[in-house]
């Protein structure tokens, strides 16, 4: 086991990008949705683009001709598109759930620290069938500021009851780990896309649930 980690009690996992492929879900969303405003999303950005970034974020910026109306009426449409076809957008990454399954059996404190609701969140876990693996869940109420719209850490130690040296994070996107960094935690990050911030900031980088479990002590999956 890495010798940082020998100290861990307590891991706190993003859910988007890091337990479900959810980007290209949500990307393959909105592209939908846009298609019937006359725009195409593949046009104007990648999915690699989108990684880390609300939903009102990636419109104002990749769509500025919007307005805020639209903006939140495109955002509401994709939330309910979403959420009622996580079956189609919202598929686990292999060896996710038994990953975590093994965790919590090793005696892990598991926290899911997502910038989704925390509604929502409960929801989403719930599709993995992955809900019991969990201790806490902490949505955007507690990891998200609200006026930047970025992740952030800082009230989660004093939520869960935990100190920052209890924890590590695992994140992939660059707003996640940078949020992890300026609170002190120990960052291990799922390279979904190279990104300079992600390389230069996490403390160890992975791509796939083999090399975490291999962290962990744990034996590898026929992923």
């Amino acid at each position: 086991m890495n010798q940082r980690l020998s100290s861990v009690t307590t891991l706190l996992f993003d859910f988007d990008g890091v337990l479900a492929d959810t980007e290209s879900g949500r990307f393959m969303a909105y592209g939908e949705i846009l298609a019937e405003y006359g725009f195409s999303l593949q046009e104007r950005c990648e999915l690699k683009n989108i990684s880390g970034l609300t939903g009102d974020g990636i419109l104002t910026k990749y769509f500025p001709e919007l307005t805020r109306e639209q903006v939140r009426e495109i955002v509401r449409r994709r939330q309910a598109l979403y959420m009622g076809n996580l079956a189609k957008y919202c598929p686990a990454y292999p060896g996710a759930v038994e990953t975590v399954r093994d965790l919590k059996q090793r005696g892990y404190f598991l926290a899911l620290t997502t910038a989704n609701s925390t509604k929502a969140a409960e929801t989403l876990l719930e599709s993995l069938h992955a809900r019991p693996c969990f201790d806490a869940v902490c949505g955007r109420e507690i990891c998200e500021d609200p006026i930047r719209k970025i992740k952030e850490y800082s009230l989660v130690p004093e939520h869960l009851n935990r100190t920052v040296a209890e924890c590590a994070v695992i994140e992939d996107s660059p707003t996640g780990v940078l949020g992890a960094k300026r609170g002190g935690f120990f960052c291990i990050a799922f390279e979904r896309f190279p990104h300079p911030d992600v390389t230069a900031n996490a403390d160890i980088l992975l791509h796939d649930y083999n090399e975490f479990r291999a962290l962990f002590d744990l034996a590898p999956l026929a992923l």
